[in-house]
């Protein structure tokens, strides 16, 4: 066969995808004219198709040596050795590579990879965005930028609105923006169903209505099972709802079929965190971290693990990584923050805050978290006024989830120790209304009453929450209610005045805060959630 004939039996044989089949070949064809640059080029793409990188390296770098400037020969070195993780020698030919002009994109796309496997997320952003201005079709550069989280909501939304897309893609504009944004309505024709039914239970989750939210995360799976996003949303309202038995079940199938072992070993994670076992949900949702280095709701779920197993330094460490692997995950710097504030730094907790603030003012979490920290240092017209801005930021005032209905009985409390208690009394329904169980909240409502007066409602709201939970300080309460009301004091002690407040008075419920009383010890809500968890 001649070297022509033999060539074309090589493409052939790569056409109908049987590389291992043209590499014998390739050896023949160099053998034959081992100087020709097409023949090792050719030699080098079919081994670059068996996966034998190590040969690609070593057949491009022969013909480099010849000439220097073959952009083909500096492509197949790149990604091979980005295969062999030689980041140096990869980002030095994809830098040859882009002085060529040759693959320009795909060059910046190896780069930004290079410089998120080497701590570096915002180079790696830089260079995204780079490969977007050379083609605003370059998906792959976008994908990184939004589920790495290289990006916040603000940052991805600016960036796809300044891609120089034809005037015809306004279909594929407006998805892009509905995935990066929960809020963002679209009503251009084109969308994806999937991207609306996702956006759309988002959006349901945020108002904290888990049903319509699970209704529209079923419906999804049911299409595409393996969706990684609105598995994940999934997995959290099951959490939410405390469905084990679902979970586990999902757990099960997803460990069966091997397709995604990351979103397996997440899903056994959530089984056990939805059973309380912290201590074993943390090792899932670190493996699936190992699995998967880009997985953040895998980091942020193995952070809570620590926070709810009272391991501070350890979840420190997890939310520090979490935000320099993922500098678009905005609550990282929040709940580093709660971890400092619960250790009583407060000048360290309040400058996280702050920096968590400037990227997303209106987070109801952080600016709670910043009226504790006031309220803990007696500061208490400015944690009012940020319990106040917390209050108005929830997206769903009269049904908050069990992540931020601790704004509500933080502002309530705040207003009691204002001597503001009709107001307070007002915040403290709306608290009991949300948690039907939460034996503290009714405890903290007939503490108000009482200091306002009204024993009578004082005494029934004791009443209440001693039949959810035993708690000898509301017990203490309650029998100093029923003395006061029968006209009686038998100890001498003047019950027209408040009791003092000690470390027994009604506490806050929030993560940052220990609950001293046995009826908020069980009750309270640990681990403050942005995103997924």
């Amino acid at each position: 066969m001649t070297e022509g004939q033999l060539r074309e039996e090589i493409q052939r044989l790569l056409a109908s995808e049987q590389p291992q089949s043209a590499l014998l070949l390739t050896d023949v064809l160099c053998t034959l004219d081992p100087s020709s640059t097409e023949n090792l080029i050719l030699k080098a793409s079919v081994l670059f198709q068996v996966r034998e990188f190590s040969g690609v390296l070593r057949v491009a770098k022969r013909v480099l040596e010849g000439n220097p400037d073959c952009a083909e020969a500096i492509y197949l070195a790149m990604n091979a050795s980005f295969e062999l993780a030689n980041i140096k020698e990869c980002v030095s030919f994809s830098e040859k590579l882009l002085s060529c002009g040759h693959k320009e994109t795909h060059a910046l796309c190896v780069l930004g990879k290079c410089s998120e496997i080497s701590y570096d997320p915002a180079g790696a952003a830089e260079y995204y965005k780079k490969a977007l201005l050379v083609d605003p079709f370059c998906l792959e550069a976008l994908h990184a930028l939004s589920e790495h989280r290289l990006l916040d909501e603000t940052g991805m939304i600016e960036l796809i609105d300044s891609l120089a897309l034809p005037s015809g893609a306004d279909a594929l504009r407006e998805s892009l923006k509905a995935q990066a944004d929960v809020k963002h309505t679209t009503s251009v024709d084109g969308v994806p169903t999937a991207v609306i039914l996702l956006q759309k239970a988002r959006q349901e989750y945020g108002r904290n209505n888990l049903r319509q939210a699970l209704s529209l995360t079923t419906e999804l799976l049911e299409q595409d099972f393996y969706n990684r996003d609105c598995m994940c949303l999934h997995l959290s309202i099951l959490v939410d709802m405390k469905v084990s038995p679902k979970l586990f079940e999902i757990a099960h199938f997803l460990s069966e079929n091997n397709s995604q072992a990351e979103l397996a070993v997440y899903a056994i994670g959530c089984f056990y965190y939805s059973l309380c076992n912290y201590e074993r949900a943390g090792r899932y949702f670190s493996r699936a971290t190992e699995l998967d280095c880009y997985f953040c709701e895998a980091w942020v779920a193995y952070g809570h693990c620590y926070a709810k197993l009272e391991e501070g330094e350890q979840a420190l460490n997890v939310y520090r990584r979490a935000s320099n692997f993922f500098p678009g995950l905005l609550c990282c710097n929040t709940f580093i923050g709660m971890q400092y504030s619960r250790i009583h730094q407060w000048p360290i907790a309040l400058n996280f805050f702050n920096d968590a603030l400037k990227l997303a003012p209106a987070d109801p979490l952080t600016l709670n978290e910043i009226g504790v920290l006031y309220t803990r240092t007696k500061k208490y017209p400015e944690a009012l006024n940020f319990f106040y801005m917390a209050y108005k930021s929830l997206s769903s005032n009269e049904n908050p989830s069990e992540h931020f209905d601790c704004i509500i009985f933080n502002l309530a409390t705040v207003l009691r120790k204002a001597g503001k208690y009709s107001e307070a009394i007002k915040y403290y329904c709306d608290y009991v209304r949300c948690r039907p169980n939460a034996s503290h909240g009714y405890c903290a409502l007939g503490f108000t009453h009482h200091l306002n007066g009204d024993i009578k409602s004082a005494i029934s709201n004791y009443h209440v929450s001693l039949s959810i939970k035993p708690d000898s300080f509301c017990n203490d309460l309650l029998n100093r209610a029923l003395t006061a009301d029968f006209g009686q004091n038998a100890s001498g002690v003047d019950w027209s005045s408040p009791p003092p407040a000690q470390s027994t008075d009604v506490t806050f419920s929030t993560v940052s805060k220990t609950h001293n009383p046995a009826s908020s010890v069980g009750d309270c809500f640990s681990v403050g959630r942005s995103l997924t968890f």
